[in-house]
Parts: structure tokens; sequence; C-alpha cells
């Protein structure tokens, strides 16, 4: 390999690295932070995390070659971005740290910036980085609860916060979307590469993302893991691709990695009998829950044992909420101000905070999203856009379900749709805005 292309590659690496640490940094962040204690437990540690992140971004080639990132995605995120943060600087009823909240503007916006000077070619470098910075973040969740002296089996799993008011028990949901992220890339990495050793150790990634996901008890995730599969066998169940599959189940080195995965789950489970019984408290506990939102939201009592979720019955009062908002014209149109309502309800919070233009600039952003998901779940570009396009599968969930929609925790995977998802020619490495 020449130097030249030892060089490309090291910046290719950097880049994803980079893009790597903004799209999925947060479990390393409270692993460093809150595990190993290492640096300050506050927003300075993460600040830190996320502008070392940006550094490696940062291009030989700034301010002169840029890359085309979908346009119409760009422009309806920047228009909501620029609203709310119109409305953060002149109707903030946030009560909360306006230098956190301008550092997530910042982030936000420098991420977009930086990313559209990225190569197109760091496609085929950014799914196995990705891949193996959220296996590392699934091994840090072990390690984090297996030293974690107030944790349980039974209990949700989470890496627990150190700083002062923090959320008890730490964020279950960072763990959650983590464990999607790995088994996504892993089930993308598999069609990709032959070597049955590479493909042992994917099929252990995808198990023991299922695990964490299993253990972080979030019923956002597992219902997007729900629909992702329902996506995929709608657009790949063919007469064709399933005879296709049985034949690939015969081929020898096939049913050698099935035999192993066989054999070595009989050994665990011989081993760790208790493990079954475990789980089944977790599926039991799990379909209870989802009992308890049907009870709660539609007053259908399923078992005998159903009762109100606390969580479910704040989602029901922000939708009572929205539709008793359409007495009041004004809130409809110019909006609360910044985060001047709590929903929990991202896509019904742009409306009621920013009025008509909010929920249009928003609602519609995600909604081309699911097009150009669509588009990608019938014709697959490459392995990135078909993982990105999975992984949004998760935010449909997400955007009615938790969360807001300034969270960053949104918006730098955002901006790595924007980039990628739905761009013509993203194989071509000429396509460039200068």
């Amino acid at each position: 390999m020449s130097a030249s292309s030892l060089w490309k590659l090291f910046n290719y690496l950097r880049y994803s690295v980079g893009i790597s640490m903004m799209f999925n940094g947060f479990p390393l962040v409270f692993f460093i932070r809150d595990t190993l204690r290492i640096g300050p437990s506050s927003n300075l540690f993460t600040a830190f995390f996320f502008g070392f992140a940006l550094l490696l971004m940062i291009p030989t080639h700034l301010f002169v070659r840029l890359y085309k990132p979908n346009l119409k995605l760009m422009n309806y995120a920047l228009l909501f971005l620029g609203i709310s943060f119109y409305h953060f600087l002149v109707f903030n009823n946030s009560g909360t740290d306006p230098l956190v909240e301008f550092g997530n503007y910042f982030f936000t916006v420098a991420f977009l910036f930086l990313i559209i000077h990225v190569p197109n070619e760091v496609k085929d470098t950014l799914v196995p980085i990705i891949f193996l910075f959220a296996f590392f973040s699934n091994l840090t969740l072990i390690y984090s609860l297996l030293t974690d002296p107030n944790w349980k089996l039974g209990m949700r799993a989470a890496v627990s916060f150190s700083n002062t008011n923090a959320q008890e028990g730490g964020n279950p949901h960072i763990a959650a979307r983590n464990g999607l992220i790995c088994l996504l890339t892993a089930l993308v990495l598999y069609r990709k590469y032959k070597n049955v050793l590479l493909k042992l150790f994917l099929i252990l990634a995808v198990t023991l993302s299922l695990a964490v996901i299993v253990l972080s008890q979030v019923k956002s995730a597992l219902l997007a893991l729900g629909m992702m599969a329902g996506f995929f066998l709608l657009f790949n169940a063919n007469v064709s691709n399933v005879s296709k599959v049985f034949k690939e189940l015969f081929v020898l080195k096939n049913i050698l990695i099935i035999i192993l995965i066989v054999v070595g789950v009989n050994i665990f489970l011989s081993r760790y009998s208790e493990l079954y019984s475990t789980l089944y408290g977790y599926w039991d506990n799990f379909q209870g829950k989802i009992f308890d939102i049907f009870f709660t939201a539609f007053g259908l009592k399923l078992t005998e044992t159903a009762s109100i979720d606390a969580s479910a019955m704040y989602r029901v009062s922000s939708f009572t909420y929205f539709t008793n908002a359409f007495a009041d014209p004004s809130l409809l149109i110019i909006g609360g101000g910044y985060k001047n309502i709590y929903m929990d309800v991202p896509i019904l919070e742009s409306l009621l905070n920013h009025g008509i233009f909010g929920f249009i600039f928003f609602g519609g952003f995600n909604f081309y999203l699911v097009v150009y998901m669509i588009k990608e779940f019938r014709k697959p570009t490459n392995a990135l856009t078909l993982f990105l396009a999975y992984f949004f599968v998760y935010f449909i969930v997400a955007l009615v379900s938790g969360g807001r929609p300034y969270d960053v925790a949104y918006w730098f995977p955002y901006v790595v749709l924007i980039r990628f998802l739905g761009v013509k020619f993203l194989d071509n490495s000429n396509t460039t805005l200068a």
C-alpha cells in the first residue's frame, strides 16, 4: 500500500472515530465518567468528549471541498433548529443553564458543518467503527453492572450516574439504544464478510446485544426491534430470497456455524440454568407492562392484574393537554416558547412550544426521513445507509414515547442521517458542493 493510500485510510479512520463518538458517544461518556470516575462528573466532561470528536473530524480540505448531503433533510433541520434557537433567545421558559443549552446547539451545528466535509468513501470504514464502538460499549455496560454493588439481576441495566442530583439508576434508554446499534451493524456486516470466525464473532455480538436490550427493559427499544423485523420481512420475504436462505443454510461453513451456536447455547444454559427463569421473569415483566399500558391508554383490562402505568399515564395526559390546546389558537400558531411545556412526546412538543411552523419543520423533517427509510428498504444503497434506515425505526417509536425535539440524543444521529441517507450517487466520490 502506497503512502498516499495509507494517509487516506488514516483520515477515513479518524473521521469514522469522530463520527462514531458523536453518533453514539453517551455510553462511553457515562462509563468513563461515572464507572471509571475519570474526569469531572459534570457536563464539562461531556463537552470535552464531544469536542475531541469534532477535532478528529477536522479535514485537511476545510472550506475547500464540501460533499453533498441530503439537502431536503438539511433544510428542514436548519429551519427547525433556527426557530427553536430564536425561541431559546427570545421566549425561553426552560429554567435550565443557558450555557448547556447553547452548547447543545453549538455541537449540533458544528457536527453538521464538519460532516459535510467528510468524503463519501468514509462509508466503507464507518460501519465497522460504529460496530466496534457499540460492541465495546456493551462490554463496558456489563462491567459497570458487575462492579455496581447496588445492581441485582432483575433490575434495569444502566450505568449509575455519579454526578449530584443525577437520575437514580442511570439511563437504561442509552444502554438499549447502544444494543440496537450494535445488533444492526453486526447484522449488516454479517452479510458483507465471508470469514467463518468473523461471522461467529458477529453472531456473538448480536447475542450480547439482545441480552443488553432485554436487561435494559426499555419497551420502546423492544417495540422498535419488533418493527425492524417486520419491515425486514415485508421487504425481503419473497420466494427468491427464502429459497436463497435455505440454500445458504446447507453450505458447509454455515452448518458448522449453526452447530457451534447450538452446542454453545446448550453448554451455557446447562451451566447457568437459573438464567432461563431470570429471562422468563424479564419477559413476564415486559408482558405485564404492555397490558398496563393498554389499560392506561384505552381502559382495556386484558388481565386481572393490569394496573395504571405511571409512564403511560404521563403521555396520556400529554395527549389530553394537546387536544385542549386547540382552544388557544395563539399557542398553536406562535407556540409557548423554548421548552415551555414538557410532554415527553417530541413531535407534539414541537407544535405546542414552537407553533405551526415548528411542527411543519420538525414533522416534515421526520416525514421525509420515513420516505427515505422506505426507499432504502426497497433498494439498499450500501451497508451504511441500510443500517441508518433500520436504526431510524427506533426514532419512529421514540418520537411518540420519550424525549424532547431539541435533545442531542436525537440530533447527533439526525446529522449522520442528513449526510448519508437518501443521498444520490453516494458511491460517487466526486459528488461535491465545492
